[in-house]
């Protein structure tokens, strides 16, 4: 269903934005520190404002990177979704609670790309904020009282901010990232609410003079706001192509067991959706709805690297697996601030 998919996309992109290490790392591991001449040289014309403490950072040897940067981000993700509590209206009357209707197995595929743009406040704190767009295709099987299956594309935008801590330990490294973002969908009545915290631990090898090389294992969690109100066209939440699959099994409805449970009230809702189905296939009726949702599973593991050519210019690239798999290449430049 069209706001099913709004949801998987909402808690899908918001992946995108979570992914917090930074270059910085390098400049809290002791066995990369500065010489006494490189802090010299460096210090010598740094007038940054960012991050604070940054000039007694040097002084103690921490090589920092540039504390401004935006990053164009690219990812791709597959992941399940488990939905429940569904109710349903049509028209200006009150939702009904529908259980009857329970679903399968949901899964969803999201590509999305966004610009975020971070600064280091302190040397191990950082804050971004990020916006982009997405496209979702989403299939749902509900299982009772017919089972049947749907797949349909959506379109999405979503913005957030986020705050990512780092320290290191010798060449090593911890990296604990957490972000907020509203996704905001035609279908749905407000903005969807997601939240990310992602773990990660990993190390760091200078490659040369230039190049510094981080490579990492991490797990990341994500969760939304459980329930969703909205209103979908019937005929998109139950394509043409689905509906001439059930016809047959909703012609006497009122003889099934389902139905001849439900109060007075509900009858009056699924008698309106099922008339519609079988005269015109749903075309001019718009449904109100409500339901809870939750990912599948909200844990899921990070491997993941990210090469910095200089101060300026580096890429990352991580892969997620585990009940949530997905890929996201980003592409950093940093600056002066």
């Amino acid at each position: 269903m069209q706001q099913i998919r709004s949801l998987i996309l909402a808690a899908a992109v918001i992946v995108s934005g979570s992914l917090g290490t930074s270059r910085a790392l390098e400049a809290q591991h002791p066995d990369l520190l500065l010489t006494q001449a490189q802090r010299d040289s460096i210090l010598k014309d740094y007038h940054n404002i960012f991050p604070l403490f940054g000039r007694q950072a040097i002084e103690k040897g921490f090589d920092l990177a540039k504390p401004a940067g935006v990053n164009v981000i690219g990812l791709a993700v597959k992941q399940g979704i488990e939905i429940s509590d569904i109710g349903l209206s049509t028209g200006t009357n009150p939702i009904q609670p529908i259980s009857a209707i329970t679903f399968g197995k949901n899964s969803s595929t999201v590509y999305t790309g966004n610009l975020r743009a971070e600064l280091w406040v302190l040397p191990f704190l950082s804050v971004y904020g990020l916006a982009g767009q997405a496209q979702a295709n989403t299939t749902v099987e509900v299982a009772t009282p017919i089972n049947f299956t749907t797949s349909v594309d959506q379109n999405g935008t979503y913005a957030g901010i986020g705050l990512t801590g780092a320290m290191g330990i010798k060449k090593n490294f911890a990296v604990a990232d957490i972000n907020w973002a509203w996704t905001d969908l035609e279908k749905l009545d407000e903005p969807v609410r997601s939240r990310v915290l992602s773990l990660r631990y990993g190390r760091t090898f200078k490659v040369d003079q230039k190049k510094r090389l981080n490579v990492w294992l991490g797990a990341m969690k994500v969760s939304f706001a459980t329930e969703t109100n909205g209103s979908i066209n019937l005929s998109e939440a139950i394509p043409p192509e689905t509906v001439d699959q059930i016809k047959d099994r909703l012609e006497n409805v009122e003889n099934q067991p389902w139905y001849q449970e439900l109060t007075p009230p509900q009858k009056a809702v699924v008698n309106t959706i099922v008339d519609k189905l079988l005269a015109a296939g749903g075309n001019d009726l718009v449904i109100n709805y409500q339901l809870n949702k939750a990912p599948t599973k909200p844990w899921n593991m990070l491997v993941g690297g990210n090469l910095d050519f200089n101060k300026r210019w580096s890429l990352r690239s991580e892969i997620g697996f585990l009940e949530r798999t997905s890929f996201l290449l980003n592409l950093a430049y940093r600056f002066d601030l």
